[in-house]
């Protein structure tokens, strides 16, 4: 047999198997699947047998597995759906629910529907009625049979049995199991009377949630919102920290730190490529000062800095531009064609000073006018001892430091970060700084990355221009819950963020 003739034959076996697949009877996962979702769509199991023996000629024990999946997709797809299949067992029935106003559908479309048992003052979320309608507001009076609704169209009374019952089955990170009637809804939390009492879950904890309104169950359940809530709260833009905390129990890793929430009011960093290489460092941020409501969300933090041996070349690095090269003007070194150890008396010295920075910020965030999300924006200031030590007694000879104009190193940062939807963020920051310099994405790399004889995994580059007043922005993508990565116009271009929760 040629070549020609095997892929011949292949493909007939192929085709073979394809036809004996598609006249194979349906399989009981598929029928399963295929009566889930004709439940979630609202429909009865009457309206599916009534639409499969049309349109097949057989009830769903008889169809074949191609056809199975068929059907499956056409659900998840959406192009079935409760109205498309109601219309086809009686279009001319359709035709009459299409001209007719919802507030004139019939009693037999809303005779099933389960009115609400629960209407209290002060419950405030979206409201679903018999005739179709949806409404968010806040129950402020129940009084007999009327209720009393104001949303932001107005003041509305209601009969109760226009309400739908709004039940919830939720399952929470910890396998902890709610199930009761929805009382109140914020973009933070559910209020869910169960039968042993009233439970409030945090939206960010939730794993699993089935919503049902009028005993239906709704397809398109409510996002738990964990990006716009949980994620929202940067722990930095860029390279500046913000006010915000690590949720408690809970670790994350980034390109240049790791880190861990021991409480909502105190976390540890530390940079862990200086660990490596001998500079055992702790970050600690502690939370004095934290406001919150429904919309709004403010955070006071002071956060410390200490490295047992921070390189000095690390420090001349970052300050290279305070450096000047003898009998050249105003030249620096990070103006010429210079590396680390071409400056300094001995690179690889083992006797590192103790390094500590301090910093105070603060961060505010606010729902958003649109409801799309979050706004956020935060100030901070930074100082730290880089200048302690003698700085001039590790450079070589014809080099001088330029003690006069730099005295005190220091950080002040202003950043925003805004929602464009669920899984962007726009961030953006500016800053004044006697130790920045800008760097092209080839040295900014280098640096990085420690080929140049720097630090791996930090910024101390003893290359780039001079600039005291910078801004940079960027976005942020979240491809999934907690990892983020971010791509911005200064070094180091390019950002990763990656949180586990209660780890």
């Amino acid at each position: 047999m040629n070549r020609s003739q095997l892929i011949c034959a292949l493909v007939i076996l192929m085709f073979s198997f394809s036809l004996q697949a598609q006249n194979e009877t349906i399989l009981f996962g598929q029928q399963k699947a295929i009566n889930n979702l004709s439940s979630d769509a609202g429909l009865s199991a009457n309206d599916l047998d009534s639409y499969l023996k049309k349109r097949y000629k057989k009830p769903l024990y008889q169809l074949t597995q191609t056809e199975g999946a068929e059907i499956i997709n056409s659900f998840q797809d959406g192009t079935l759906s409760k109205n498309v299949i109601l219309g086809y067992i009686n279009p001319q029935q359709q035709i009459v629910q299409n001209i007719q106003p919802n507030n004139q559908q019939s009693s037999a479309q809303n005779k099933d529907l389960i009115a609400a048992s629960i209407l209290e003052v002060g419950m405030k979320k979206r409201f679903h009625f018999k005739d179709g309608s949806i409404s968010e507001g806040e129950i402020t009076g129940v009084d007999n049979n009327l209720v009393t609704l104001v949303t932001e169209s107005g003041e509305f009374k209601i009969p109760k049995d226009e309400f739908l019952a709004e039940t919830a089955e939720i399952t929470n990170k910890k396998g902890e199991k709610f199930v009761g009637h929805v009382l109140k809804e914020t973009q933070e939390e559910f209020s869910i009377r169960t039968q042993y009492g009233d439970a409030v879950i945090h939206k960010r904890n939730i794993e699993k949630m089935s919503r049902y309104h009028g005993g239906i169950r709704d397809p398109q359940t409510e996002m738990t919102k964990r990006f716009y809530i949980g994620e929202a709260s940067l722990l930095s833009v860029f390279l500046d920290p913000t006010a915000n905390l690590l949720a408690p129990n809970t670790f994350y890793l980034s390109g240049m730190s790791l880190g861990y929430g021991l409480t909502d009011r105190f976390m540890l960093t530390t940079k862990y490529a200086s660990n490596f290489n001998g500079d055992l460092n702790l970050h600690p941020r502690l939370r004095f000062r934290h406001n919150k409501s429904a919309d709004k969300e403010s955070s006071m933090s002071v956060g410390l800095g200490f490295h047992r041996s921070y390189p000095v070349k690390s420090t001349i690095g970052k300050y290279a531009h305070a450096i000047k090269v003898d009998g050249k003007s105003d030249t620096t070194i990070n103006l010429v064609n210079l590396e680390i150890e071409d400056v300094m008396k001995d690179p690889n010295i083992e006797e590192n000073p103790v390094y500590v920075e301090a910093y105070l910020v603060y961060t505010s965030h606010r729902t958003n006018p649109t409801g799309r999300g979050k706004v956020g924006w935060t100030v901070g200031g930074k100082i730290s001892n880089a200048f302690q030590d003698n700085i001039q007694g590790y450079l070589k000879t014809g080099y001088t430091f330029d003690e006069e104009n730099y005295k005190i190193p220091y950080r002040l940062w202003a950043s925003l970060d805004y929602d464009l939807r669920k899984d962007l963020k726009f961030v953006a920051s500016t800053w004044i700084d006697n130790g920045y310099r800008s760097m092209d994405a080839g040295d900014a790399f280098q640096d990085y990355i420690g080929s140049d004889d720097s630090t791996p995994l930090s910024i101390d580059s003893i290359k780039g221009k001079k600039s005291m007043f910078d801004f940079d922005f960027g976005l942020l993508y979240a491809p999934t819950d907690n990892f983020r990565i971010g791509v911005h116009f200064q070094q180091p271009f390019i950002d990763f963020y990656w949180e586990f929760f209660e780890f």
